[in-house]
């Protein structure tokens, strides 16, 4: 069962696999609920009620059937993020806010609607699209304005400027009101990367994090082999097991510390942490002015934003980008990577 009490299951796997996959669920009993194409990505993703036929047991045909087809539960994602607590940029390198510039790059996220009538960003080179279906409800914009001032925010008071101002920011809205709050799920993290992707937005941030999923598991994969540069927040629920998207191999994994460098309370651990960044009191954007927030998903955009200077420099891959971010890392906690803080504190570079 799927979170929200929604039985549902998803498939992902290549166009030209969707029909002998749909084919081999429904002879076994399973009902076709829905399907949707991505171009970019080259991916069918189709949602099924398996009606009984057992997960592992759907996962046995379309090994025979459709070799290279995914499916698991339909899972929903939460927004990575905290209760409200407070500091600022020269954590990372950054001497004052507005003075590093990504001019013209294309930056993607996914996350919550985003405000474009804010002040920190109504100067923005902003595109915004919602993925969600026809009767889905979106979430209030506060956790996207907050993100997306963080990476493009060019506010001219200064306090709600972003990590890389001058950016173009395309956004995509795929979190829903659900029954155990706003969450996305797998189809809208698809239709959010084919969109981001097709709009050659190739560096993504993703400021939720959720469980294990071989579709999801899929569609990064796929949008890692298409260039994607993806950045997710590790989430903040105090454990040390693995949450995605930030566990996947194709994603950099960011936790939170505050303004003495130590690690957010909340934060989840894992050898699969790569970089820590501000995250805890933090002054962010929201729908009315900014307030003060704690948690992963704000320290993800910050890592972003400084990601977005390394691509500028000519950083064109996640191996890059990674070695681009390790080379001025701080490092914190044990010596060498550790499972709090990865390769430690970001610094920006050459800005």
């Amino acid at each position: 069962m799927a979170l929200g009490g929604r039985f549902e299951f998803i498939t992902s796997g290549p166009v030209g696999q969707a029909n002998a996959a749909a084919n081999a669920l429904t002879s076994a009993g399973a009902t076709l609920l829905r399907a949707r194409t991505f171009g970019t990505l080259n991916r069918s993703v189709q949602v099924f009620d398996l009606n009984g036929l057992p997960l592992a047991g759907a996962r046995r045909i379309l090994a025979q059937a459709a070799a290279q087809t995914q499916i698991d539960v339909h899972n929903f994602y939460r927004f990575a993020q905290s209760k409200p607590r407070i500091f600022a940029p020269q954590l990372v390198g950054l001497s004052g806010q507005g003075g590093c510039r990504a001019n013209g790059l294309r930056i993607g996220m996914i996350d919550g609607p985003v405000d474009p009538r804010h002040p920190a960003l109504a100067g923005a080179g902003l595109t915004v699209k919602s993925v969600l279906g026809p009767r889905e409800k979106a979430t209030d914009a506060n956790h996207g304005t907050g993100v997306a001032a963080l990476i493009v925010g060019d506010d001219p008071g200064g306090a709600l400027t972003g990590f890389s101002p001058g950016a173009q920011l395309f956004a995509a809205s795929a979190f829903a009101k659900e029954r155990r709050g706003p969450a996305a799920d797998v189809e809208r993290i698809a239709a959010a990367l084919d969109w981001l992707l097709s709009n050659r937005a190739r560096l993504i941030n993703m400021s939720f994090a959720g469980p294990s999923n071989t579709a999801l598991a899929d569609l990064i994969a796929t949008s890692a082999r298409r260039g994607a540069i993806m950045v997710a927040a590790v989430g903040n629920n105090s454990s040390t097991k693995a949450t995605y998207p930030a566990a996947s191999p194709n994603v950099i994994a960011v936790t939170a510390v505050d303004a003495a460098a130590r690690r957010y309370r909340k934060a989840n651990r894992g050898g699969y942490i790569e970089f820590a960044a501000p995250g805890v009191d933090l002054y962010v954007a929201k729908t009315r002015g900014g307030s003060y927030a704690s948690g992963t998903s704000f320290a993800a955009p910050i890592v972003t934003g400084i990601a977005a200077h390394a691509v500028k420099r000519g950083a064109g891959s996640t191996a890059a980008v990674r070695s681009a971010l390790r080379r001025g890392v701080t490092d914190l906690g044990s010596a060498g990577r550790d499972a709090e803080y990865g390769w430690g504190l970001v610094q920006i570079q050459g800005c």
